[in-house]
């Protein structure tokens, strides 16, 4: 059995990362749904445990995508325009993502964790801050954005630019409020 070079080691947690990364993302949207929908404290609760998986999961695969991408970089590649711009993409991910959402996850488990029974409207308007919304979608965005440009390798203007209408889309699909479905909460109370 030949020996695994290096590079290609590098590659595939390289891969790793971004698939953790789509995954965190996809957990959180699925958490924040949850979050939004939850009428106790118990059911806050649920879900705020779904995040802690998060919470180590996301910046685990950056921290893996930005050490081998670096790697590669070095070995390989150079500075190319679309992979400075696509470290600077997961460097901003890595931002939004802990100090929008992070420290409000952050202060919200205290809150629900102190709290029983039926939420609060304080404590419900906190659980469905828009600010959540809006950063995950710009998250998810500059993701794609990330993805476009490894699969074509622009140089860096081009990068930058593609970079910046992902995040710009992700900023105004956070904006629109998720239309056509109920809660069941609202369910109940047509029904009562």
């Amino acid at each position: 059995m030949s020996t695994i070079p290096i590079y290609q080691l590098a590659l595939f947690v390289h891969i790793l990362g971004a698939f953790g990364l789509v995954a965190a993302i996809t957990l959180e949207a699925s958490a924040q749904w949850g979050l939004r929908r939850a009428a106790t404290a118990e059911e806050a609760r649920a879900r705020l445990a779904g995040m802690r998986v998060i919470q180590r999961l996301a910046p685990a695969s950056l921290g893996s995508i930005l050490l081998t991408g670096l790697y590669m970089m070095a070995v390989a590649w150079g500075p190319k325009g679309w992979i400075v711009a696509a470290f600077a993409g997961l460097l901003m991910i890595g931002l939004v993502g802990g100090l929008v959402t992070g420290v409000q996850m952050g202060r919200l488990g205290p809150a629900v964790g102190r709290a029983s029974g039926p939420l609060s409207d304080e404590l419900l308007g906190r659980l469905r801050d828009p600010a959540l919304v809006i950063s995950l979608r710009t998250r998810a965005a500059i993701v794609l954005g990330i993805l476009f440009l490894m699969t074509l390798k622009p140089s860096l203007l081009p990068s930058v630019v593609t970079l910046l209408v992902a995040g710009g889309i992700g900023l105004i699909a956070g904006q629109i409020p998720s239309t056509g479905r109920r809660s069941r909460n609202e369910y109940s109370s047509d029904a009562g």
